[in-house]
């Protein structure tokens, strides 16, 4: 995984809601979605899971910031759990890409 598209990820879970458009957002969504369905680990299967609940969120007629922030939360720590306590760099990425979830919410 390009450290790019965790930068990329990052920096617009940091800019808030408005960095993004929801076209945007589920564009990004689908890459990540994309890219960890090819790894067979539990708690990467629960963010993808949770990447298309977020995704259909995303599409609602009527956005329910509660839910959103809800499963963003739990996406972080899901996240972060998922880098455990490994030092690569990979790890570290997953980590900040986790807590910037978190803080999201």
């Amino acid at each position: 995984m390009s450290p790019t598209r965790f930068e990329t990820t990052i920096n617009a879970i940091k800019q808030g809601a408005k960095a993004l458009t929801v076209e945007k957002a589920v564009s990004n969504i689908e890459g990540w979605e994309d890219y960890l369905s090819k790894h067979d680990h539990d708690g990467v299967k629960r963010v993808v899971t949770d990447l298309g609940k977020l995704k259909k969120l995303l599409h609602a007629d009527k956005l329910d910031g509660e839910a959103i922030k809800t499963l963003l939360h739990k996406m972080g720590k899901e996240t972060v759990a998922v880098a455990g306590d490994e030092k690569t760099a990979g790890a570290g990425h997953i980590k900040e890409l986790g807590e910037a979830l978190s803080s999201a919410a």
